[in-house]
């Protein structure tokens, strides 16, 4: 999922080119830790984990080596992201990924208007927001879309699938939205990844956005009974 060539591959390879050499990185999901080498001198980043087994996990090379051997002192945030990142100071980040889609059962919460609201408050005005809705049985684009119509964003979309060079290596194919209130920086994201890489994306008409109040998954299941 997070290959050279994938949509988070591309933005934290250019983060420099975006945002200088001291860019602020936030990640919403640990995991095995995987992100974590893409971090370059200079930056500061920032995981939120929800589980502090996982980060407990992540952290033992016995299981994973990813932040031993690329950020042995990540800085880790234990609680549910989104209650965390509202209490930070707004404009803290340049980059923000959330990467916490990819499982049977989601956080939808993570995906709401409000949710959004508080991704926005906590990026810079140019800021860059990643989220990752790769999954086997629910189509999240709608969903992307018409928050990011919502909320006042625009939205480009790369569905990377890996050439059979790429696939002995284990890379997946993998589907990254890219958001921001500034649509120069998703024009530069787009011609730092060279042309092609990534598609506007468009709000289908008869889809609403998701709410606190109010959020369905059956619209988005890939296959319906």
């Amino acid at each position: 999922y997070y290959a050279p060539e994938s949509g988070v591959g591309l933005a934290l390879r250019n983060a420099p080119i975006l945002y200088g050499p001291h860019a602020r990185v936030g990640v919403v999901g640990l995991g095995a830790g995987t992100l974590a080498c893409y971090t370059q001198p200079g930056q500061r980043w920032r995981f939120y984990e929800i589980d502090p087994a996982m980060a407990d996990i992540a952290r033992n090379p016995a299981d994973f080596t990813f932040l031993s051997r690329c950020q042995p002192r990540a800085d880790i945030a234990i609680g549910d992201a989104r209650m965390v990142l509202d209490k930070e100071p707004a404009k803290g980040a340049d980059v923000l990924v959330i990467d916490a889609f990819s499982s049977d059962s989601i956080p939808m919460h993570l995906l709401t208007r409000e949710a959004l609201a508080i991704y926005g408050r906590r990026l810079t005005q140019n800021g860059l927001l990643l989220i990752h809705i790769s999954n086997r049985y629910l189509d999240l684009r709608p969903v992307i879309a018409a928050g990011a119509k919502d909320g006042g964003w625009q939205a480009r979309l790369r569905h990377y699938r890996p050439a059979a060079k790429d696939r002995k290596r284990d890379y997946a194919a993998s589907i990254w939205i890219a958001l921001s209130r500034d649509p120069a920086q998703l024009d530069r994201l787009t011609r730092l990844s060279g042309g092609g890489k990534w598609q506007v994306l468009r709000a289908d008409p008869g889809f609403a956005p998701w709410t606190d109040d109010h959020a369905s998954i059956l619209p988005t299941l890939k296959m319906h009974l």
